[in-house]
């Protein structure tokens, strides 16, 4: 289990993060909502350990991320961001490559090459595996993206040792069939011992796949439960100001969100 415990975050006397404790639940999908500002983003650097906490404890299981030397914590945690850039122009296979940099010492073994391999077929970009990566569109990139990081915390056919996907706001730009596409691929990990913890905008989509959910206002948490009608309509309303309604979708009898300011 990945928990923030009592975290809080300043920059001089500006408060960004303010005593937040929360358990992201193990094996699930674990969204964080909020309006821009909320500090999901830094919530989520310090959760990953690329940012240290003015005060409080992040701890995976019973270490803290802290102790953690920098190869032994990328071979446990993975994040993918909105959009990488790259100034080189490396073949989509070399970049997937860059994920199993923590696994291996001078050159690739033929493992490594197989993950790697196995990565990009689950993202469906083996075939562009020669292609440069700075030609493929922003769809494209992203899921050479995608296939890094799960080569980077490759669980599935070895012994399964808890592992953690982090992802910041990775739909963004994207059209819908490449959204799906990603969430389905991160939703396909929790059978293998992973934690996947996302920051999403869509609160309809953050709803579709999530299984658990974190409402952060201001730099607190506001809300946190894992049943998603529970989520009340008017707190929506005052965190995000606009005005909500649920209303339910016939084909399937799933509650929908609408939004109007």
């Amino acid at each position: 289990m990945a928990e923030v415990e009592r975290v809080s975050y300043r920059v001089g006397d500006t408060v960004i993060l303010d005593d937040v404790s929360l358990s992201f639940a193990s094996n699930r999908f674990n969204v964080i909502l909020g309006p821009n500002g909320a500090g999901k983003s830094t919530l989520l650097k310090i959760a990953t350990g690329l940012l240290e906490p003015t005060a409080g404890t992040v701890r995976y299981g019973e270490r803290a991320v802290s102790e953690y030397a920098a190869p032994a914590l990328a071979r446990k945690r993975a994040v993918l961001s909105q959009r990488v850039e790259l100034a080189f122009p490396l073949d989509v296979e070399d970049v997937v490559l860059m994920g199993r940099y923590p696994h291996y010492g001078r050159t690739p073994s033929k493992r490594d090459r197989e993950i790697v391999s196995r990565a990009l077929d689950i993202v469906g970009m083996t075939a562009r595996r020669r292609q440069r990566y700075t030609t493929l569109s922003g769809g494209e990139q992203q899921k050479v993206q995608l296939a890094r990081v799960l080569a980077q915390i490759w669980n599935y056919d070895e012994p399964r040792e808890p592992k953690y996907l982090f992802l910041d706001e990775p739909t963004t730009s994207l059209d819908v069939h490449y959204q799906l596409h990603l969430l389905d691929v991160a939703r396909g990990l929790l059978g293998y011992e992973c934690t996947v913890i996302a920051i999403l905008h869509d609160i309809a989509m953050a709803l579709q796949y999530g299984d658990a959910f974190f409402i952060m206002d201001r730099g607190r948490l506001a809300y946190e439960t894992r049943d998603a009608a529970a989520i009340p309509v008017e707190l929506v309303e005052r965190v995000f100001r606009v005005r909500a309604s649920r209303v339910v979708d016939p084909s399937d009898g799933q509650g929908l969100w609408r939004f109007m300011l």
